[in-house]
């Protein structure tokens, strides 16, 4: 109730100032952000899933591992624009796909930490008993490590969906010293229309994405997580 009220006076304030046919651009822009997302995600999963479960499945590494990976979840992403600026321009890449990697370089480590944490919680006798049984391959990980992993690997996965929206405004639009970058999604549109003041279209692009964030949370990730508590769990 309370964030459709929000909404509901987010319209009211951007009613009048902004036209119905650049509402429907930004929901539009929206929507290309929000298949950078589940693209992104998707594809870190597929990097991360693997190494955290092989990582969880060794303590000593994982002792070893953890405080690296921590140290590159704090280390400011920002600090790379000026190397992807320089780099879209000498190879000629296209904005709207080489500025996305930028959206999860800081988010994709809660992705790698809950698999950590899921693998290692991997009760020892179980462990065991599928290695006694000869249990190897897609069936150790159907039977074994993806119902174990899958409740921390949503919650990561969760976590590194919702930190790529917020950082889809700065990177998409990307720059450095008077080179701009502007990639097609409602972030950039979001800091464009910070860096003009222009305080109804800065609503209107903030109520579009939270809008969004919503539809995420609700559609996919409550899916995910009901089937993680119903089905891939193991007791």
């Amino acid at each position: 109730m309370t964030a459709a009220y929000a909404l509901i006076r987010i319209g009211e304030f951007v009613n009048g100032e902004v036209s119905y046919h650049e509402v429907l651009e930004v929901f539009g822009k929206a929507a290309v952000t929000a298949v950078r997302v589940l693209v992104l995600i998707a594809l870190a999963s597929l990097v991360w899933v693997p190494i955290g479960v092989w990582i969880g499945l060794r303590p000593r590494v994982a002792q070893m591992v953890q405080p690296v990976a921590q140290f590159l979840a704090a280390f400011p992403v920002n600090l790379v624009w000026p190397v992807a600026v320089v780099g879209i321009l000498k190879f000629h890449l296209n904005v709207n796909i080489w500025t996305s990697p930028l959206m999860i370089l800081g988010t994709q480590w809660y992705i790698l930490f809950n698999v950590i944490a899921g693998a290692s919680a991997i009760p020892t006798d179980l462990k065991d008993a599928a290695g006694n049984f000869g249990v190897k391959g897609w069936l150790r990980w159907k039977r074994m490590i993806l119902p174990a992993i899958f409740p921390s690997y949503v919650t990561g996965a969760i976590t590194a969906s919702g930190g790529s929206w917020n950082v889809s405004i700065y990177s998409e639009y990307v720059s450095w010293g008077e080179t701009n970058l502007v990639a097609t999604g409602v972030g950039a549109y979001i800091f464009e229309n910070s860096a003009k003041g222009d305080f109804p279209r800065i609503a209107l692009g903030t109520g579009v994405m939270v809008l969004y964030v919503m539809l995420f949370n609700r559609q996919i990730w409550r899916r995910l997580y009901r089937l993680a508590e119903e089905r891939w769990r193991i007791e």
